[in-house]
This record gives structure tokens, C-alpha cells and sequence, in this order.
């Protein structure tokens, strides 16, 4: 709560509860809280003597100095911004935007006869749009005309949407505009001319959520303690966009003037909090939430900006697929495309899009990945900030690692994971079942059971081995078959055959920076023999600046979301044993056509099923599984009872 009110944001993947232990900070100050038993449990002994707490479970009740390690701190990750280039257009003549900037100069009004004022101004914008519309102004935005005046005459621009003055500025000026992706991890918001289309400013921040939970569901439980609950939450999200448009206007020159416009996508919780609305029906099954479109003015939702400026959220599709993920779908032209097509957003909550053009088909689903590839729910996971490994390959002596911004490795961040189970996988250090075998290179057993050691101490930056558990192998088989699985009962529901699949559309920030070969590898992302895998980055981020800059584009989201059909995955007979036998790893052929994960050319196991009939980290030749305790994977007879 101190570090909330200081601005900071700490990790938090239990959502405050005491169990991960990630919120670890140092009491530097001689008096220090007594240990609670929870710490007490979770910190060694030696930590908890060094000053170390939960800061989730310690109360201060004086003035104390605390350190916030690295792996602590949510503030300082990597944040994807941009995504790629749209189908639709973002510059002239494509544009369509709702607000537009008018050139407006007439004589000044007398003190006492001020309406005659705003009767000349209507005569100007109506001979500017050719219409005889009966133009509207509220007193906020006639208040701003004063600052306008010199000479004996009003020289502006008028910012009108539809028939309403929504806001003046300098003669010259023209309109601007802020789309925000309102990501369970980040926010990132651009600054927009909406005339030009031209991007003038980007800025990013981790959603200071994060520390009420890491996860949807530790925010929605925070949420429905109480009304003021729920309002907390909205207050700090509407607070950092608030924060994020004004440092735009900043950055940019020229302040917050000509903001006139702003798009907000995200996913239904988030922008069911965003807006106030109730989020009970996200809480348990049936699930269900207000899925309408919002236009709603920025005043009410704490953004202060001079003009009557409205704040557009586009539709949602269902309760777990959001306007983030129509912004998605509209920025690949994924509705559109003439052929079949899969859009993968990756996050805590995946969301998935099949369309199938030649069928009229568009298929939606979501499947709770967890935090897990943002380094939560992993003993030495961590965002990805500097100092998280992100890379992980084979060397001659061992694992080798790259790190962001080249620091000593302090922690593994979600690709960095990937790369390290997929490693594990391949040279048969785990068998298909997900157990670590004992003996393998690099594998010992620590205090929670096997672990296979990444980096050894004396190369990490905290002096502390980086490990993968067998604890850590089991939430990724847990993460990667709920994907997995949500993409193939959409594909097997739909009659899809894998041959047909042309293209795979990876959106988010974790698809732009993980290795798809080791993905593929793992069973995280489907293989499909003749699809182009394609790393798109912040889709719907660029999808938000679509439907900001155009009113068309505000109909093709309103069109997508009313045409996409969301299948609920758990409803489906098949789903539970897809489910099981995802959790499984399997030797799939690598897209250069080379076994990944199995056999390989030479005839030698890597990683699966050997030549010889000796297992090398899969299955013996006799049927005995060899593998360490651990792994939640099974035969596929014993699939729907293991699930």
C-alpha cells in the first residue's frame, strides 16, 4: 500500500495473498517488522535476518527505508509499443476521422453581446462544411474563445464533431488524437494528427494494476469485495492515461490544446473497469459483460482536457474476447482475408481468431494462459526487464543466455523460458511426459525437487543459480496446452484441416519477441505445414489508431464484433482431452522440414523417441517412462482422466 502510494508498482502474481513470494523487498532500517508466519514460510531464515519481507504481508508503523530488487520492481519492463503496418489506411486521403479542424476568423463580439459572436462563427463553419447545421457550443468551450481574441478579431481553429464546437485552438492548428491499448501488462498510447495520420508521439507504461495481481482473475476478486474496490482500480488505470495524454501532448510540443479525440481498446475486464462498469458477471460461469461500444466524455473519466473531447471503446466480441482483440483482428484484415487465416494474441488471457473465408467462418476464443510468460508463476521468472534472460541456446559447456540490455542475468523472462524448456526438450533432459530426467547434464536436485540450472551463480547478477524446477516444466505445460488447445477445437470444430491454414498472425508483445521454432517445438503454437508465421507486434495498439483516425474503421470493428461467433472451449465435448494431450511434448518436424523435438535426420533421439529404443529423455524402448517425479502429461487413452 505505501509503494501504491508512492507511485511504485510491485510484482504481485498471488495478487497480494502471501503464497509467490515475488514482492520480496529489503527493510533497511534497523526497525523492522516481526516476521509474519506466512513470511515465515516463505523466506529463509538467513532472508528474513537480512531485513528481507513480503511486501504484501509487512506492516510498517514508522518512517523505514526499504529496497526494491530488480526482480521486484513492475515499473521498469520492456514494453512493446509499435505493431505492424495496418491493412487499413492511416494517412490521407483514407482518413476519416469524426473530428475536424475548421479556420475560423470574424470580428469580436462586444462584452454584452457575445451570441452574436457565436452567430458569426456558426456562419463560417456552415459555409466551411456547406451545411445549415445548428451549431452547438457549451459554456467550457466558449469560455476557451476569450484566449483567442486580438485586434477586434476571434483568429482560431474550431474543432467540430458532428454538429458541436468540441474545441478551439491556435489559428493553424489541427486536430489530434490519442489511441491507448489498455494491456493487462502496459498501456501504450499514441499521439495522432488527425488530418495527416501521422503518428507524432508513442509512450508506454506497465498498468499500475499489476500490483492489485499480476493476473485478471486477482483483479476481478479485488474488484468484488466492494464498490470501492472496483472504483480503486478504475481511479489508477483513468489516472495513467490521464498521465500518458498529457506527457504525449508534452512530447510533442504545444500541450494538450488540440487533443480532441481518444480510442481506448482492451480486453473486457479491463475496459469493463475502465469504464465503471460492473464486472460480476466475469467472475464465474455462465460468464458474461456489457459488450457494447462506449463513447463517453474523458471528463467523466478523470482525463482533463480542455474541449468536450468523448473517449471511444469499440465493441467486444464476448466476456474474454475484448475490443482489443476486434482491434486485432481489424488491424491484420483478418475479417477480410481471402484466405485461412489464424490471429494468436498472446497474453494472461490468449485470445484466438480463425477465419475461414471460403466457409463465411469467424471463429473466436479465449484460453487463460496465466502470467507465465511474463515470467509470473515461475520460481526465477520476471518481466522483461533489463537483466531477464530472453534468449536461451545450446553451447559447447552448457545453456548459453542474452539478457536484456546486456546486464548479468538476474531472472527468466517469458521467451527466455520458452527457450529453456524447449532446450530441455530437445536434448532430452525432460521426457514427453514433462519429467526432469536424473542424471542429465545440468540437472541436480534443489530444495523444491529436480532443477535443471540455467545460469550458475557465479554468472548471475544476484549471485544465485537461475533455475528451471519441475514445478516451473508443469506451468508451462499448463500454458502451452491451454493455447494449444483452444487452436485446435477451433480448427477441428470448424472442419479446418491443418494442410489449409496459409497464415499465423502472433499480436502482443510476448509474440513479437519469442523464438516461433522453439514455440512450435514446446506444442505452445500449432504446427501447420504450410503457414507463414507472422510476428505482428502491438495489433492492437495499431487497430486502436485505426478506429481513431476513421469512422469507417469504428464500423468494421462494430461489423467484426457483431459477425465473430466466440466459441466457449469448455462447453465442447472434445476440448478436455485436447486439453490433456497438449500437456504433452511431442517431435514435431521443424518448418525447415527437420525434426524438432524428436527424431532428427541422423536417426539419434533429440529429445523424444530414440533409434535405438533407449530412451533419451522420452519413453524407453521396453514402454517404462524414464524421468524424474513431476509433469502432468499421459497416455493419450488416460487423456480426459488425467485432465
Amino acid at each position: 500500500e505505501a509503494g501504491r502510494r508512492a507511485g511504485l508498482i510491485l510484482a504481485a502474481n498471488c495478487g497480494g495473498s502471501g503464497i509467490c513470494g515475488r514482492c520480496r523487498v529489503t527493510v533497511m532500517s534497523s526497525h523492522r517488522p516481526v516476521p509474519t508466519d506466512t513470511e515465515a514460510r516463505v523466506l529463509a531464515a538467513d532472508a528474513l535476518n537480512a531485513g528481507q519481507r513480503l511486501a504484501c504481508r509487512s506492516r510498517l508503523d514508522t518512517d523505514a527505508e526499504v529496497h526494491v530488487p530488480r526482480t521486484t520492481a513492475g515499473d521498469r519492463q520492456r514494453l512493446q509499443l509499435e505493431g505492424a503496418p495496418p491493412t487499413g489506411p492511416l494517412t490521407a486521403p483514407g482518413l476519416d476521422p469524426l473530428v475536424v479542424g475548421h479556420p475560423v476568423e470574424v470580428s469580436a463580439p462586444s462584452a454584452g453581446d457575445r451570441l452574436r459572436g457565436f452567430e458569426r462563427v456558426a456562419a463560417v463553419l456552415g459555409s466551411e462544411t456547406g451545411t445549415d447545421s445548428r451549431w452547438r457550443i457549451s459554456p467550457r468551450v466558449a469560455a476557451e474563445l476569450r484566449r483567442y481574441t486580438g485586434d477586434g478579431r476571434w483568429r482560431f481553429t474550431a474543432f467540430t464533431r458532428g454538429d458541436r464546437v468540441v474545441g478551439v485552438a491556435p489559428a493553424g492548428s489541427s486536430p489530434l488524437g490519442v489511441a491507448v491499448d489498455l494491456g493487462c501488462t502496459k498501456i501504450a498510447a499514441y499521439l495522432l494528427d488527425l488530418e495527416t495520420g501521422e503518428q507524432l508521439a508513442a509512450r508506454g507504461v506497465p498498468n499500475p494494476q499489476i500490483s492489485y495481481g499480476e493476473d485478471l482473475v486477482s483483479r476481478l476478486a479485488h474488484a468484488a469485495r466492494g464498490p470501492s474496490q472496483a472504483r480503486e482500480l478504475a481511479l489508477v488505470v483513468r489516472r495513467a492515461v490521464d498521465s500518458l495524454v498529457a506527457g504525449l501532448g508534452g512530447q510533442a510540443g504545444g500541450g494538450t490544446d488540440r487533443v480532441v479525440d481518444l480510442c481506448v481498446v482492451g480486453n473486457t475486464a479491463m475496459t469493463q473497469l475502465f469504464l465503471g462498469r460492473s464486472v460480476e458477471g466475469l467472475l464465474a460461469a455462465p460468464f458474461s459483460a456489457d459488450t457494447s461500444a462506449a463513447d463517453v466524455p474523458a471528463a467523466d473519466l478523470g482525463i482533463e482536457l480542455p474541449g468536450d473531447v468523448m473517449v471511444h471503446v469499440p465493441p467486444a466480441v464476448g466476456a474474454f474476447v475484448g475490443a482489443d482483440h476486434v482491434a486485432v483482428i481489424l488491424a491484420n484484415g483478418l475479417a477480410s482475408c481471402r484466405h485461412t487465416a489464424l490471429g494468436i494474441d498472446i497474453g494472461t488471457n490468449t485470445e484466438v481468431v480463425l477465419s475461414r473465408p471460403g466457409h463465411g467462418l469467424l471463429l473466436t476464443s479465449s484460453t487463460p494462459a496465466g502470467p507465465i510468460f511474463e515470467g509470473g508463476h515461475i520460481s526465477c521468472g520476471m518481466r522483461a526487464a533489463p537483466g531477464a534472460v530472453e534468449r536461451v541456446t545450446s553451447g559447447p559447456g552448457g545453456p548459453e543466455v542474452r539478457t536484456i540490455g546486456g546486464s548479468a542475468p538476474v531472472g527468466l523472462c517469458g521467451s527466455g523460458v520458452v527457450d529453456a524448456v524447449a532446450l530441455m526438450w530437445r536434448e532430452g533432459i525432460i521426457d514427453r511426459r514433462g519429467h526432469i530426467r536424473p542424471g542429465a547434464p545440468g540437472v541436480r536436485r534443489g530444495p523444491q525437487g529436480l532443477e535443471f540450472v540455467v545460469v550458475p551463480a557465479a554468472a548471475t547478477g544476484h549471485g544465485d543459480d537461475i533455475v528451471v524446477t519441475q514445478a516451473d516444466v508443469s506451468e508451462v505445460q499448463l500454458a502451452k496446452a491451454a493455447m494449444a488447445a483452444g487452436v485446435r477445437t477451433l480448427l477441428n470444430e470448424s472442419g479446418t484441416p491443418d494442410e489449409e491454414v496459409a497464415e499465423v498472425v502472433l499480436a502482443g508483445a510476448f509474440g513479437t519477441y519469442i523464438d516461433i521454432d522453439n514455440a512450435v517445438a514446446i506444442g505452445m503454437l500449432p504446427h501447420l505445414p504450410n503457414a507463414e508465421y507472422v510476428q505482428a507486434g502491438n495489433s492492437a495498439g495499431t487497430g486502436a489508431k485505426m478506429a481513431l483516425v476513421s469512422g469507417r474503421a469504428r464500423d468494421h470493428a462494430a461489423a467484426i464484433a457483431r459477425r465473430a461467433v466466440n466459441i466457449g472451449l469448455t462447453r465442447l465435448p472434445g476440448f478436455n482431452r485436447e486439453l490433456a494431450l497438449a500437456t504433452q511434448f511431442r517431435a514435431v518436424p521443424s518448418r525447415a522440414g527437420q525434426s524438432v523435438g524428436g527424431q532428427s535426420r541422423a536417426g539419434q533421439s533429440v529429445g523424444g523417441q530414440s533409434g535405438t529404443g533407449q530412451s533419451v529423455g522420452g519413453q524407453s524402448g521396453t514402454g517404462e517412462s524414464v524421468g524424474g517425479s513431476g509433469g502432468i502429461g499421459s497416455d493419450d487413452e488416460g487423456a480426459e482422466r488425467a485432465c
